[in-house]
């Protein structure tokens, strides 16, 4: 795994005490958080480049500065490179890298395109919603839609919502939404309403790029993705929109939103899609999407309530409530026993975002180091136990740490 290297000299004992640590969970805990995968090397040594010695405010033919012909080239290849990934039309879609994380990216479209009183249409948190998308700083009416009995996205209220409220803007996408999502159906309501739309992607993107998941173009106005959950990037995010909002968005980006972009992770972010470009992409999606099936299924064989209906994502969400936890609990007992989960509210939750009836798990990291089906398998029991009895099976843990975590390379 990763093995950070330490300062020498005595002004550093703090800081390389920070590195023991971080060193030792990134070598000896599972990790199966679903916000995460980990990154190419190429990733890595990109970040290393000291770009920011160049400042580049303003976008592409519109800098603030001299001397950024090498950082404009940064931003038009990975628009390229985008472009062909998600096989979009480039004569109605501009994308910036500058955004400095997925909820940044939303933010730079809420002030664009966003004025007081403004009505939001938006999945409730409870329903698998993402929180970015339920806070503004201006005085915006958010309306939340949720899920049916199935725990699918409830897209007749969802219509009839926007017949009576008229939004400004109806947001698609979530952080805890295992499911499929009729992107062209949402769409179609919000054209109908006179409402823009704009899809998160964040959970989604590798999917929407190996076409194993619906598509949100060419009907989006707006689609946002950050590049270090699934897509083995650095940490940073990506903004595609049409082309007739280009002065609302260059306004927002800059002043409005965020100073200069961080140029360094610009860069990486340039490195993770020629990666992208370059691997079986349909291949790496898939596998995520497997392993997330194989361990949702024996989870449901071991009785434990998952909402999964086909396994289009990483994402799998657990009910720990029969087993007299709750989310809060079930977290830090993985954490003692070096599996990292985060706690999770799971649909119609009573319990708060704070404390939670579930838990999130994910299966991009594991598929990064490549566990084997047997191993997985093996996993999915160990998940299986620590909810259902609190315990684990020493033996097993020890065998899938020692196998994958302690003794793995995983910028590969």
């Amino acid at each position: 795994m990763f093995l950070l290297k330490k300062f020498i000299g005595n002004q550093y004992k703090r800081v390389n005490r920070i590195i023991e640590s971080y060193n030792n969970v990134q070598n000896n805990y599972i990790n199966l958080e679903a916000c995460c995968s980990y990154p190419f090397s190429s990733v890595l040594k990109a970040q290393e480049y000291p770009m920011f010695t160049l400042p580049t405010e303003g976008m592409v033919g519109h800098r603030f500065f001299p001397c950024f012909e090498s950082m404009e080239d940064i931003d038009i290849y990975t628009e390229e490179l985008v472009t062909k990934l998600l096989n979009i039309d480039k004569y109605k879609y501009s994308i910036c890298n500058q955004p400095h994380s997925g909820t940044q990216a939303n933010q730079i479209v809420y002030n664009a395109i966003l004025n007081d009183g403004d009505t939001v249409l938006s999945l409730d948190p409870k329903s698998g919603g993402h929180i970015s998308h339920n806070k503004f700083s201006k005085n915006i009416k958010v309306i939340n839609y949720g899920l049916t009995s199935e725990y699918l996205i409830d897209y007749g209220q969802l219509s009839k919502l926007a017949i009576k409220y008229k939004p400004k803007l109806i947001i698609v996408g979530a952080s805890s939404y295992p499911n499929d999502i009729d992107y062209k159906l949402i769409s179609k309501i919000a054209h109908n309403n006179g409402s823009y739309i704009m899809v998160d992607a964040c959970h989604t993107i590798l999917y929407i790029m190996s076409k194993l998941y619906s598509n949100p173009f060419p009907d989006a106005d707006f689609v946002t993705f950050s590049l270090e959950k699934v897509l083995r990037g650095p940490q940073g995010g990506i903004l595609i929109y049409r082309k007739e909002f280009e002065k609302l968005i260059s306004y927002s980006v800059f002043p409005l939103t965020q100073g200069g972009p961080l140029q360094s992770i610009q860069f990486a972010k340039l490195l993770c899609f020629v990666e992208l470009s370059h691997i079986d992409i349909k291949k790496y999606a898939s596998a995520v999407q497997q392993h997330a099936q194989i361990i949702g299924l024996r989870l449901k064989n071991n009785g434990i309530c998952t909402y999964s209906k086909d396994y289009k994502t990483h994402i799998i969400l657990i009910d720990v409530t029969p087993y007299k936890l709750t989310g809060n609990k079930a977290e830090q007992i993985f954490y003692e026993n070096y599996l990292l989960v985060n706690k999770n509210q799971i649909p119609f939750d009573a319990l708060s975002p704070q404390i939670t009836s579930g838990i999130r798990i994910g299966t991009t990291c594991i598929t990064n180091l490549n566990y084997s089906y047997d191993d997985i398998i093996c996993l999915a029991d160990c998940i299986s136990d620590l909810v259902v009895h609190q315990n684990i099976n020493k033996e097993i843990l020890e065998y899938l740490i020692n196998k994958y975590h302690r003794n793995t390379n995983i910028s590969n």
